[in-house]
């Protein structure tokens, strides 16, 4: 048997988007073994708020306080030589560039470096490309493939390998309804102040007042958002599309779960918009031996996405595997995974913010409107995600890259 083979796979926190992913890969890596011939390690740069199972797998926090932090670039490196790996995995743009100025450093090995690539933006600046240079390999979803990252002379063969994200297997939670989980959650039911009144159909005129009250929804609907709480991600824009439906009478609860720096302030506009009874917060925390996503997201009529980064577009496919439909804002990342009409629904980011709040308000009265279609794009998720994201067919495509790259 050939030697063994030594990876080290380092990601800046568990709270990246991928940091599920990567959790589920090494310890699948370490369980199946493969005949012994992978030995895998995690570094996770900076402290996280999130903690990740990753049994039979030895993990480091080394506590990184700013983007380049020197305690830290130099814990990666007595790490490096303590275990002399053969790859090093880098799964965001941090973790990147820690392991390119350990590339060829004295006593260090040979290794290989392999670079998760999500975004698609190219990233512009000598030191990106500097980056880039010292990178073997790139492993890019499919609508990464054009782009080749070599734009500089040297390589004969493209850079890049076609690697779709995994939806990380999840332990079967059946869904339960609605009354059943507030009452758990000790959150009381809340009837709306009003008839219903579908204000955004395309048929209605205010002017002349031609819209006919809808009898009110006696199960509540629930709407998850699984993003960090900061303003990147737009929060504030789901918050104003809830305050938006309580204004037309919907019966809806809505939960936000993750942490975030910006927490304090979502927390005051949801108190200034009168929306406590209607909208929760909860963080990273678990329910029993349960984490919130799992405990709650199954149960969803529909997940609200708006943010534009594609580090969190990995919330999507946990959600499409539960069968939960998306409204997400459409990116080339959410395009990715979203059949617009089929899986789930796209918001237009063109135009100003208050474009794509009515569009988003709009789209998720539709679709809660319409049970017909929550159905059958929970039953397209689920069938999508096993097609094309398997995470079986995702490990087998990483392993044959490691014995590649390392011959």
């Amino acid at each position: 048997m050939s030697r063994r083979i030594n990876i080290l796979h380092i990601i800046s926190s568990w709270e990246s988007g991928v940091g599920n992913e990567l959790a589920a890969f090494a310890a699948r890596l370490a369980a199946d073994g493969f005949d012994g011939e992978f030995e895998n390690e995690i570094c996770v740069l900076a402290n996280s708020t999130i903690h990740r199972q990753t049994p039979n797998v030895p993990t480091t926090t080394l506590g990184m306080r700013w983007s380049f932090d020197v305690s830290t670039y130099l814990g990666v490196r007595r790490i490096i030589r303590r275990f002399r790996p053969d790859v090093i995995h880098v799964w965001d743009n941090t973790s990147q560039m820690y392991a390119s100025q350990m590339y060829r450093a004295p006593h260090h090995g040979t290794q290989r470096i392999i670079a998760e690539r999500r975004d698609t933006e190219i990233p512009a600046g000598m030191l990106q490309k500097h980056i880039d240079k010292k990178t073997h390999r790139f492993i890019v979803p499919r609508n990464l493939a054009p782009w080749h990252l070599a734009p500089w002379k040297g390589g004969d063969c493209p850079k890049t390998v076609v690697i779709p994200p995994a939806a990380v297997p999840v332990p079967y939670s059946a869904p339960i309804p609605a009354e059943e989980l507030l009452e758990k959650l000790d959150i009381p039911l809340v009837q709306p102040s009003g008839d219903y009144y579908p204000v955004f159909q395309s048929q209605y005129e205010p002017e002349r007042r031609n819209y006919k009250p809808i009898p009110t929804h006696s199960t509540p609907f629930l709407i998850g958002v699984v993003l960090p709480l900061c303003s990147e991600h737009r929060i504030l824009d789901a918050l104003w599309v809830f305050e938006t439906m309580s204004h037309v009478h919907l019966n809806y609860h809505a939960f936000f779960i993750g942490d975030g720096k910006d927490s304090e302030e979502c927390l005051r506009y949801r108190d200034r918009w009168k929306l406590f009874s209607r909208v929760h917060f909860f963080g990273n925390h678990s329910f029993g031996n349960q984490c919130a996503v799992h405990r709650l997201l199954p149960s969803c009529d529909v997940l609200l996405h708006l943010s534009p980064s594609a580090e969190h577009s990995g919330t999507i496919l946990s959600a499409m595997s539960y069968g939960v439909p998306v409204i997400a804002l459409e990116t080339p990342e959410s395009r990715e995974y979203i059949s617009d009409g089929t899986t789930g629904l796209l918001v237009p980011c063109n135009g100003d913010f208050r474009f794509y709040r009515r569009t988003t308000a709009k789209k998720l009265l539709y679709l809660l409107e319409n049970t017909e279609l929550r159905r059958s794009m929970q039953s397209a998720c689920k069938e999508r995600v096993a097609r094309e994201y398997n995470f079986d067919t995702a490990v087998q495509k990483r392993v044959e890259l490691y014995r590649q790259i390392h011959k």
